[in-house]
């Protein structure tokens, strides 16, 4: 049966009466088909179907992990989190006709559907001489007599003819039906219908009936809480939503967990902000349990700000961290970048590497057998006795251990690295890719790694494609893994399994080979680009290294390492040969495209060599490409920017110290630049800034040599940001306004150290200044109005306080230069006009 869709509408109501008459208007809407957005295509939906209609969304964004390694391919480069909480599966509104019993023949009779949704008979039923099927005792409460009709207005007639459906209800009060089959999308259409509509009346005589239901009958109206929070949420209806918070809760308050997904749900609208909508619901609410759901949430988006915000609106609510290992990441970030934030006594516990359960036993001191031959161990030099990957494996899979203490036993014997049987054991008792790599997240978290392996490499593949039942295929099977790992048995088993049919293990071999031969072509790469960079043959590393990115083949630490240390031992002090130089930019470039961090101290090294040599033009370009990297460009991990390891802080840096292969560190991109410790920050301090615009206002701003140029006399008043010094402001301007850290005063203060040299009293002693006050040919007036305009309001003081501080500067500096002359042993020298 093809149905109808309507639009539903999306209104704001105004106000809520509570315990009010009910007065019910019905606007006219005449029949009407709707084709647009809302439209239900009849392909998708069988026969026998009926179709509710909803406006219910859901939000399920993948939360990734905050590192990324190179020993993989980049499918299978991060290991994501889980996430934090499950959200609610959306209530289906298709339902099949059988559902509707003895009704199901007067679906498709129209005309008694009118007749018997004509409730108070002024429009069909007014020439009915029968009682309406509702009006029969033996009827009483038949939610699929209802249900029938609720859908033919529904179809017809939309909101405006659930409120029909519904103003005959509540005059008879005989339904109270919440666990049959056709339940849930009966009443949540009726609801819908009523958080949609302009009738605030309709939305309060729900609440009225619901609390009936309870009352007498003992049943709830399904998501009534959710659907109607959610809906003022959706809006931005501040009052509304605190209303009906304290009005639902006493009774229909669905519980702390249902309450979370819905903050967390709404937790990234910012418009929910400029009135604290959100932690007014949080605050009035009965249960204070968001800290272990929420935060850990915003910081896998990259929120870190709304993250701290919830955080400190938690701890003022004593709700504390109950899990440590969903919220490790961000109090890592927040200890390393924000020091002087103080931590409560559990969220330290939970950035203790042992996590909670440790930190309980250590503050009890037991002194167990196995902790006295640990204290032998260490003083007597006893070596630990080799970790049995077979006896792992069984003490892993025994289901009287919970696997969270049978892994934190591992840890706590001093077990650093576990077989593949080990790992089938715990991938086993997961069942699914996300836990299984929950679980391998979990290893590294503790310490642990698991041996290199083909069997490693196809569990990850299979979990990161989320193949789940080809993994579980793997896990069952009765294959030993050391057969992933011999070329030649498999060849012979790809042949045998495909004769005896036994297609699962020849698609679990076959998996294999392609994992291979991943790992066969990630070696060959490497190699190749190691051999590129030695040589210096860029158009091959550049080729290759597009070729790795296409096929997302992942270099390896090794070759960036090399890459970096090159450029940094070359680079005397910040000078680099031309061609070196573009060799290194280019290469540190196309990584950076890559995803692959370049480390700060090689961004400083590339930038300074291109100020200091006058080449402006490819300044500007790696300048702005350097802070959009950090502040808006999308990478592979929404939100999120990589950076070097050796360029985060040391609470972050400290659990990764036994991680190979590590390329680079997740952080947030709302993290501000005016951290001390923020890549950009480092980047761009205050000498690099300095350098800048002094090697600004004394390069051509359209010569781009290899040395210091003579800056061309002006015939005519220059565009602002166009000529040698203005180019500088412009571009520190535009870094700004991209989200760079500057500060205003000492920018202006390194402009007017360069003014002196132009429009101060006395010459100065370098010819390369002196050619620069010979060709200039603006006035002071002219220079800082051109200024002004490039910063786009104004940037330097008065004309007067201007003159007076030049002045007063240049005597200062005419000073200092005459004392070193004397030193030297040298008068000052003459006025000369280099043309």
């Amino acid at each position: 049966m093809r149905l109808a869709s309507i639009t539903l509408r999306d209104a704001k109501p105004k106000h809520f009466v509570l315990h009010s008459p009910l007065r019910f208007q019905l606007p006219p809407r005449p029949f009407r088909l709707c084709i647009g957005d809302a439209q239900l295509p009849a392909c998708q939906y069988g026969r026998g179907t009926r179709r509710f209609f909803s406006t219910a969304s859901l939000n399920n964004p993948d939360t990734p992990a905050d590192i990324f390694l190179s020993r993989l391919s980049n499918s299978l480069q991060a290991i994501r989190n889980a996430h934090t909480q499950q959200q609610k599966s959306e209530i289906s509104l298709i339902q099949e006709t059988s559902l509707f019993g003895k009704w199901r023949p007067l679906l498709t009779d129209p005309f008694r559907l009118a007749v018997e949704s004509d409730f108070d008979r002024q429009g069909p039923a007014k020439s009915w001489r029968s009682q309406l099927l509702v009006d029969k005792f033996e009827n009483r409460g038949d939610l699929a007599l209802w249900s029938a009709l609720l859908d033919y207005q529904k179809r017809i007639n939309g909101n405006s003819g659930v409120l029909n459906v519904w103003k005959g209800l509540w005059g008879r009060k005989t339904l109270y039906d919440v666990s049959s089959p056709l339940a849930p999308a009966f009443w949540q259409t009726i609801l819908e219908a009523a958080v949609n509509s302009d009738n605030d009346d309709f939305l309060t005589s729900i609440w009225i009936y619901s609390e009936w239901m309870y009352d007498l009958h003992g049943v709830k109206w399904p998501e009534l809480y959710s659907t109607v929070i959610s809906q003022f949420l959706r809006t931005h209806q501040h009052q509304q939503a605190l209303q009906w918070q304290l009005r639902l809760t006493p009774t229909f308050y669905p519980g702390a967990n249902e309450f979370a997904g819905i903050i967390k749900q709404f937790a990234t609208d910012h418009g929910l902000y400029e009135t604290p909508t959100l932690e007014s619901l949080y605050i009035v609410n009965p249960d204070h349990q968001l800290y272990d759901i929420l935060v850990p949430y915003l910081y896998s988006l990259g929120a870190s700000k709304l993250a701290a915000r919830w955080r400190r609106l938690c701890i003022r609510h004593d709700d504390l961290p109950r899990a440590p290992v969903p919220v490790r990441p961000f109090l890592r970030f927040l200890q390393g970048y924000f020091p002087h934030v103080s931590l409560h006594p559990e969220e330290s516990d939970a950035t203790s590497d042992f996590g909670l359960e440790a930190a309980e036993e250590a503050k009890r001191i037991e002194i167990s057998r196995e902790f006295v031959n640990r204290v032998h161990g260490g003083t007597f030099g006893i070596s630990v006795k080799n970790y049995n990957d077979r006896l792992g494996a069984k003490w892993l899979a025994s289901s009287w251990v919970a696997l969270d203490t049978a892994i934190s036993t591992i840890a706590a014997l001093g077990i650093e690295q576990i077989g593949p049987l080990s790992l089938q054991s715990i991938a086993l008792r997961e069942g699914t890719s996300k836990g299984v790599l929950n679980r391998i997240e979990q290893l590294q978290e503790q310490g642990i790694t698991v041996v290199e392996s083909n069997y490693l490499r196809l569990v990850l593949y299979l979990a990161r494609i989320k193949d789940d039942q080809l993994l579980l295929d793997l896990l069952q099977s009765d294959l030993h893994p050391d057969v992933f790992d011999d070329v030649s048995l498999q060849e012979r088993l790809v042949i045998s399994t495909a004769e005896s049919e036994d297609w699962r293990a020849h698609r679990l071999l076959l998996a294999t080979r392609l994992v291979v031969m991943e790992k066969s072509a990630r070696e060959v790469a490497n190699a190749l680009a190691r051999i590129h960079i030695l040589r210096r043959d860029y158009p091959r590393l550049s080729k290759l290294l597009n070729d790795m990115k296409a096929m997302e083949v992942t270099i390896n630490h090794d070759q960036t390492s090399l890459i970096f240390d090159s450029l940094v031992t070359e680079a005397k002090s910040t000078f680099f040969p031309k061609e070196s130089l573009y060799f290194f930019l280019s290469v540190c470039r196309q990584l950076a495209s890559m995803e692959i961090p370049v480390p700060v101290r090689c961004w400083r090294k590339l930038l300074f060599s291109l100020a200091r040599q006058g080449r402006i033009d490819d300044l500007e370009k790696v300048c702005i490409e350097l802070v959009d990297m950090f502040t808006s460009l999308p990478s592979s991990r929404p939100g999120f920017a990589p950076v070097h390891p050796e360029d985060i802080p040391e609470p972050m840096k400290k659990p990764l110290s036994g991680v190979q292969n590590l390329l680079g560190v997740y952080i947030p991109l709302d993290l501000p630049t005016d951290r001390p410790l923020h890549p950009l920050r480092q980047v761009f301090d205050t000498k690099l800034l300095g350098t800048t615009i002094r090697c600004s206002f004394y390069s051509c701003s359209t010569q781009q040599g290899g040395s210091v140029a003579t800056p061309a006399l002006p015939t005519r008043r220059p565009e602002p940001g166009s000529f040698y010094g203005g180019r500088a402001v412009k571009l520190m301007r535009m870094l700004y306004d991209r989200g760079l850290f500057v500060d205003r005063q000492h920018l202006a203060t390194w402009v007017k150290l360069r003014l002196v040299d132009l429009y101060g009293p006395g010459y100065p002693t370098k010819r390369a200044l002196q050619r620069v006050k010979a060709n200039n040919s603006l006035s002071l007036a002219e220079m800082k109005t051109l200024l002004d305009e490039t910063w786009g309001e104004e940037f330097l003081p008065p004309i007067e306080t201007l003159q007076a501080q030049i002045e007063t500067r240049g005597r200062k500096a005419m000073s200092k230069y005459k004392k070193y002359l004397q030193e030297m042993g040298k008068t000052t020298p003459e006025l000369r006009v280099v043309l």
